[in-house]
């Protein structure tokens, strides 16, 4: 865990906010289908050298699968306490769901049953 925190330490305002979808998926359970996700999820070694922070995302998602959900909200405590804003757009990230192209999940079938 001390790595991850570590890691978004060093990571640039953008990154963190390509990690926050990957992080709430993660807290969740609920898949995420846009960003970072995707590209990362499409990524083998044969395409290209993946970047260091794609490296750390991946190490992430294989090292948090293994954790209880004490270990997760430790982190995500912890990062929060590093990033207070981030902490505050993680939680309304949890608490809301997930937005695709500016719409909330559950904003969908409103917006498909109008005509």
């Amino acid at each position: 865990m001390s790595y991850l925190v570590q890691w978004f330490t060093e990571w640039s305002e953008l990154q963190r906010t390509d990690f926050l979808p990957v992080l709430a998926e993660k807290m969740t359970n609920i898949a995420y289908v846009n960003g970072i996700v995707n590209s990362i999820a499409g990524v083998n070694c044969q395409d290209k050298p993946m970047s260091l922070f794609e490296c750390r995302v991946k190490l992430f998602r294989e090292w948090v699968s293994q954790w209880n959900a004490e270990q997760r909200e430790r982190l995500m405590k912890r990062i929060a306490e590093v990033d207070p804003s981030f902490g505050e757009k993680l939680n309304s990230e949890l608490q809301n769901g997930v937005e695709e192209n500016g719409v909330e999940e559950s904003d969908v079938g409103s917006i498909e049953s109008q005509p």
